[in-house]
């Protein structure tokens, strides 16, 4: 039987950083499937629930043609681990452009984004991977649009 190495809170940081450094950047989407849980992917997000691999290629290749200029800052971030698991609790700021054609401009958004995740070790990898994530609420900031 193959043993999990405890998850501890410095990988957990490292991962959530490296993901939101990804997005900011719309990193391939072949990096982004080796932070998510291969047979158990669950993204709640504000307009769509996806479960696997396959619905978070479709969903990612909508993001990265509709937003750009994206900033992700962190606001808070609070884990905590057990030996199989981590549960994240964590408000991102998230900033983005978009242009909706065919309007004269570009619209810039700024939401703080309270979220929740589950992160395991891959049996296949012993990486880290997101195997749960749930947006629990997407507030604008004053001044800017929703989405």
């Amino acid at each position: 039987m193959n043993t999990l190495t405890r998850i501890s809170e410095t990988e957990v940081r490292q991962l959530v950083n490296d993901w939101y450094v990804k997005l900011d950047v719309h990193a391939a989407v072949e990096k982004m499937l080796l932070m998510l849980a291969k047979d158990t992917l669950v993204m709640q997000l504000p307009e769509v629930t996806l479960h696997g691999l396959d619905e978070f290629k479709a969903w990612y290749d909508r993001i990265v043609h509709t937003f750009f200029d994206e900033v992700h800052t962190m606001q808070s971030l609070d884990i905590t681990t057990t030996s199989e698991q981590a549960e994240v609790q964590l408000v991102v700021r998230w900033e983005a452009s978009r242009w909706n054609a065919p309007a004269p401009n570009s619209q810039r958004l700024a939401f703080d984004v309270a979220q929740r995740w589950v992160i395991k070790r891959s049996p296949d990898t012993q990486n880290l991977v997101i195997d749960t994530y749930i947006v629990d609420a997407l507030t604008p900031l004053e001044g800017f649009p929703n989405l």
